[in-house]
């Protein structure tokens, strides 16, 4: 009879207690009509609401504590905060589409006391229309030749079914950058042409501002980016010469110029922004690459010095490469 008792003791208590069911079944539940809304297209200064009917399908008071919005961009509301059974009530989200732009994901977390799901995640979207709306929203000149424009197309698409009316253009201190003016249905298209000639000399690569003011009230002023780089055919090793020396005594150099596309070319001049840099070596000759000495001269006083020296060449891509040259003399 020992036995009997001690082999049946673990089956008795792994049996759920009546007390304990009873407990179970009487919990409060948590149940909304749908857990996803689309707003659909929206624009930007308008606010949307939803409300999500929440209802306690349990047998227990549904007390719900806390809603946490997924960012500052939306504001909630809760009709009631406890919940009789079979009770329904609202859970009201607000969303402020302003900065916003495309589609905009957002979600809600509604925590309570149901045991089964004491945290369910309310979700909602949007898809945030402006009038005018850049495609792509900037642009980007990779690897530009010098003697070759490059072109890239901008899209202003009109998103009120209106057509898009650009009334002006401009890109200050960007000489290099020129465009035409199209209209295809709604929309407007800025053709937009980086001349790499109109570059100024060294300079290789950039940012610059696109700014493009329209008739709409909405998005009066567009600034849009524009990154270019061009593309370097013919390189220096080293990028720059550097000297870190006693004054009192000539410091000199070598300079190595080649074509990275393995085409011959000529060095024609060049020109230091200092007389007390020279340049040696140089020749008439074509060649895949050439190599020169680069001097400062002995004169040159204690200090600090940044210079430059411009080479030019018959390249149509790189007429002229500036190579800096500095110097810290103690």
């Amino acid at each position: 009879m020992r036995l009997s008792a001690l082999l049946l003791t673990p089956a008795f208590l792994a049996a759920p207690l009546p007390a304990q069911e009873a407990a179970a079944s009487a919990a409060p539940s948590i149940a909304f009509d749908k857990a996803h809304h689309d707003f659909g297209k929206i624009g930007p200064e308008r606010k949307v609401t939803h409300k999500f009917k929440v209802t306690n399908t349990g047998k227990a008071t549904l007390n719900i504590t806390n809603l946490n919005a997924s960012c500052g961009c939306t504001s909630t509301v809760v009709g009631k905060w406890s919940l009789a059974p079979g009770e329904a009530s609202e859970v009201e989200a607000t969303f402020d589409p302003k900065g916003q732009r495309g589609v905009v994901r957002k979600s809600v977390t509604v925590t309570s006391n149901d045991p089964k799901n004491p945290m369910f995640t309310l979700t909602f979207e949007a898809d945030v229309v402006q009038d005018v709306m850049p495609k792509p929203a900037g642009l980007f000149f990779p690897e530009v030749p010098r003697a070759t424009p490059r072109k890239s197309t901008l899209r202003l698409e009109s998103g009120n079914g209106q057509p898009v009316k650009v009334t002006e253009v401009a890109a200050p201190g960007a000489p290099y950058l020129s465009w035409t003016q199209r209209q295809e249905g709604n929309d407007a298209v800025l053709d937009v042409t980086l001349d790499g000639k109109k570059v100024p000399d060294g300079q290789l690569r950039g940012a610059d501002w696109l700014t493009i003011r329209t008739a709409s009230a909405q998005v009066p002023v567009l600034s849009i980016s524009v990154q270019w780089e061009l593309k370097p055919v013919i390189a220096t090793s080293p990028e720059r010469v550097a000297w870190v020396e006693s004054a009192g005594k000539e410091q000199s150099a070598q300079l190595r110029l080649r074509h990275t596309e393995g085409k011959s070319f000529r060095i024609t001049g060049a020109n230091p922004s200092s007389p007390l840099l020279k340049v040696a070596g140089l020749t008439a000759a074509s060649a895949l690459e050439h190599a020169v000495t680069v001097t400062f001269a002995a004169t040159a006083k204690p200090g600090t010095y940044n210079e430059n020296v411009v080479f030019t060449t018959d390249d149509p891509d790189m007429p002229k490469i500036a190579v800096r040259v500095a110097a810290v003399l103690r």
